[in-house]
């Protein structure tokens, strides 16, 4: 049985093994075909001109996930330790000396304010890692 075809139009391109190595691989990882991953780079061009001097990438929805999740717990964290140093802040302003809570609140935020550093350095690492996937620009 024949295979139909979606689109009619067929473009050839010749490129280094090299090239087109680096096509097969990235079109594995991400589970779609080559004609597939054309298509996302001609749009991505055509939908965003700077995107052809500039460089794109092409994201799947495991690594968009990724990230916003990241960045969610990210903004939860900061939030957090945002609210204890308040709260400190609000009992220095009102006379509420205790010693021992302000200390706690204080190891409380310090745990916080490290979550979000480690958070806050996962999300630069995976976007750095974006920067060596681009699909769009190079030489």
């Amino acid at each position: 049985m024949a295979r139909t075809h979606k689109y009619g139009n067929v473009l050839t391109a010749r490129v280094s093994d090299a090239d087109f190595r680096a096509v097969c691989e990235r079109c594995d990882e991400e589970e779609i075909s080559r004609s597939e991953y054309l298509r996302y780079i001609v749009r991505m061009i055509a939908d965003d001109a700077r995107n052809s001097e500039r460089g794109g990438v092409l994201l799947d929805g495991r690594s968009m996930r990724k990230i916003s999740r990241e960045l969610v717990k990210w903004g939860h964290h900061y939030n957090q330790g945002m609210h204890a140093l308040n709260s400190i802040k609000f009992a220095l302003d009102h006379g509420r000396m205790d010693a021992d809570w302000i200390s706690a609140r204080l190891d409380e935020c310090e745990l916080l304010l490290a979550q979000v550093n480690e958070g806050r350095s996962e999300i630069a690492s995976g976007i750095a890692s974006l920067e060596e996937r681009a699909i769009v620009g190079g030489d």
